[in-house]
């Protein structure tokens, strides 16, 4: 997989420059969801972190540190860039691959916003939120988010009402989604309509709790997401009615038991 980001990292930084949705909705849905009423003081872990941008927000929050990990070096690259051009130093950045990692420490958060969208199978998915399980402090939480894993009225998604906000969903098979079938993310970069396309990896809700309840997580919930009120108020309610009452993404949150 590193490789097929490696080629698409100019578009993906482009992209998180122009693409609105990335923080009105789900940077800030991330915030929101943080079980505190501050990071001061606090360790995060960034799963999948890509450009750093999330790993930045949990600096920007007051977080004393964190630690990025990405596949790809190129990402990275760029997420260290911008820590040496900014002169911040609470960020450190690892290349590696997520399933790869057995424990970096014990965190108090960690996130992964778009980590297990990537997980090609079931093991891969496993794997994946069991590391977010072993880094964790007893009581910790995960953040993490998924396609929409219920299928009916917000699954499929409709391509027309979603394209306003910069993206667009479209199956690889003809049916309805079964666990680890491909989703094609198409991403739109500005308004001459230049995109390039994300694989990401679908998975029922029934399958998501049972995994996450085996590794050990608790209080696992399915989560709405939210719009910053000045992004809401700017483009008003009915813009954006679809993706709330239809989101292609939703959080989801799970805390480590106590003892472990």
């Amino acid at each position: 997989m590193a490789s097929k980001f490696c080629g698409i990292v100019e578009e993906i930084s482009n992209y998180y420059q122009k693409d609105f949705t990335h923080t009105a909705v789900e940077e800030y849905t991330l915030e929101t969801l943080i079980p505190y009423e501050s990071l001061k003081g606090k360790t995060v872990l960034d799963l999948a972190c890509q450009l750093g941008l999330t790993s930045r927000l949990a600096v920007k929050l007051g977080a004393e540190s964190v630690i990025g990990v990405d596949i790809s070096p190129k990402m990275v690259d760029i997420a260290k860039k911008f820590e040496e051009e900014t002169g911040g130093s609470k960020i450190k950045y690892i290349v590696r691959d997520v399933v790869d990692i057995d424990k970096l420490g014990e965190f108090d958060v960690v996130w992964g916003m778009f980590l297990l969208l990537h997980a090609k199978n079931i093991d891969n998915l496993k794997k994946m939120i069991q590391v977010a399980y072993n880094n964790l402090k007893p009581g910790s939480h995960f953040i993490a988010f998924v396609l929409q894993p219920d299928v009916g009225e917000s699954w499929p998604q409709d391509n027309t009402q979603i394209k306003k906000y910069g993206r667009e969903i479209k199956l690889t098979s003809n049916d309805e989604p079964h666990d680890g079938d491909e989703v094609i993310v198409t991403l739109y970069t500005n308004d001459d309509d230049q995109k390039f396309n994300i694989n990401a990896y679908w998975y029922s809700r029934k399958t998501l709790l049972t995994l996450f309840e085996e590794t050990g997580f608790v209080n696992v919930k399915f989560q709405k997401l939210q719009v910053k009120p000045e992004d809401y108020a700017k483009n008003g309610e009915e813009f954006w009615r679809y993706m709330l009452e239809r989101p292609c993404l939703v959080p989801i949150t799970a805390e480590k038991k106590l003892g472990n």
